[in-house]
């Protein structure tokens, strides 16, 4: 997949935001002040609604013009079941005129709030999803516009609307019963959208240095080894399931843009999610906030094009239901401190450090080549690298032997293997 065909931002980096929750937007002196904001904090892509009869136009311009590229979600109450309409393609060919390429045709659809009444059934329907996403797919494509995938709400293995368990039955239907059209669309242009959202699963280690690597982390791994990405999603992350799986369906790979998600707002000013690691109030969201942005650039796939946090701003743009009020960076009474945290970044470089992305990318399709699932963070894969143990021959795999656990993976140099939990003292055998 040649991603340089996609248009990005002149700077290169990958810091986004989302704006507003509505479909209304500022105008004239107060928009220019919004959007001098992004410029202070070196902000590169925004993700913001239209009502499906072009109520984002204006912004879409001043946007383009100042040198930032809109995300446009069609919005639509309750969109599932259904497909968009003559006004929402109109509204798509024209902001594809003014430059705008980037669009959302549905959000969340594993959740019953995304559902018509009466349409929501246990577990959702994600095949029904797939087949329509396919139509507004190509609908977009003829306009000359990149259709995301829709994003899921994080929500790993949930009974009734697990996101992994989505993603894995929509790719599937669409391996399964349109191998082609699927095929053609992402070519075509198509890219996927997710909602990573990090929660607490982040920590910096003695040495100063940051980790989002959930569930890859030795906390984690402590805790419940073996974990994947495939077990729980609510991550830095959890894009990887839908990389992997289209990976494994289709040998494609394309954009993913974090159109929601990031570091979550602490309501009440301080939240622990998950007790294993630190809690965090206002400065902390800043603090990591920061520390999120800096490491993707530096270790983020190739692929992976922007982070657009959620949420600038609600009531100060205007958005009179007070339900996201606690979740926005910009408040009537005061701005939060991620706001000069992020000001204070340096403005991100326009290419990546050797040794991070390209380097991941050229041995992610190696390894796939060999049907092996590439990871990066895999301590046995690093392992191997350090002690020139050559390219994999297996996957890993588990073995018992004298009531103990034990992980094991062949590379052509030897075999690697640790007692699952003493992940310090990797051995190596020779064949």
């Amino acid at each position: 997949m040649d991603l340089n065909k996609y248009v990005r931002p002149l700077s290169g980096n990958r810091r986004g935001i989302h704006w507003s929750p509505s479909v209304f937007h500022p105008t004239g002196s107060t928009l220019t002040w919004w959007i001098d904001e992004l410029h202070a904090m070196h902000i590169s892509w925004v993700k913001l609604l239209d009502d499906g009869s072009g109520s984002s136009r204006h912004v879409c311009v001043k946007l383009l013009e100042a040198g930032l590229l809109p995300i446009v979600r069609l919005y639509r109450l309750q969109p599932n079941p259904g497909v968009l309409g003559e006004r929402e393609l109109r509204t798509i060919s024209d902001l594809v005129q003014l430059g705008v390429r980037y669009f959302e045709s549905n959000n969340e659809p594993n959740l019953p709030d995304e559902w018509s009444p009466g349409e929501w059934q246990s577990g959702g329907r994600p095949e029904l999803v797939a087949q329509n996403w396919l139509q507004d797919a190509e609908a977009i494509l003829a306009r000359g516009g990149y259709p995301a995938f829709p994003a899921l709400a994080q929500a790993s293995h949930h009974p009734d609307h697990g996101s992994i368990p989505w993603y894995c039955k929509s790719f599937r239907w669409l391996a399964d019963n349109a191998y082609e059209r699927a095929q053609s669309v992402f070519d075509g242009g198509a890219w996927i959208a997710v909602h990573d959202a990090v929660l607490n699963h982040c920590y910096r280690d003695e040495e100063d240095s940051w980790h989002f690597e959930y569930p890859y982390d030795p906390i984690c791994q402590a805790d419940q080894p073996g974990k994947t990405i495939m077990d729980d999603d609510n991550s830095l992350l959890g894009h990887r399931v839908p990389v992997q799986l289209l990976e494994e369906l289709f040998s494609v790979q394309v954009p993913v843009i974090s159109t929601e998600g990031g570091m979550p707002v602490p309501r009440g000013g301080w939240q622990q999610w998950d007790t294993r690691y630190p809690g965090y109030d206002l400065n902390g969201h800043a603090e990591r906030s920061v520390a999120m942005f800096e490491w993707l650039q530096a270790n983020g796939e190739q692929y992976y094009f922007a982070m657009c946090p959620w949420l600038i701003a609600s009531e100060r743009m205007g958005h009179v239901d007070p339900v996201w009020r606690d979740s926005a960076w910009y408040r009537l009474d005061q701005e939060l401190p991620v706001v000069n945290a992020v000001k204070a970044m340096d403005p991100e470089p326009t290419s990546v450090p050797p040794g991070t992305l390209l380097d991941d990318s050229i041995r992610s399709a190696s390894w796939n080549k060999r049907g092996i699932a590439f990871n990066p963070e895999a301590i046995f894969a690093r392992f191997a690298r350090e002690q020139r143990l050559g390219s994999p021959v297996t996957n890993e795999f588990d073995l018992t032997w004298d009531t103990k656990a034990y992980r094991i993976q062949g590379f052509t140099g030897g075999i690697v293997y640790a007692e699952v939990g003493d992940w310090g003292n990797v051995q190596c055998l020779p064949w």
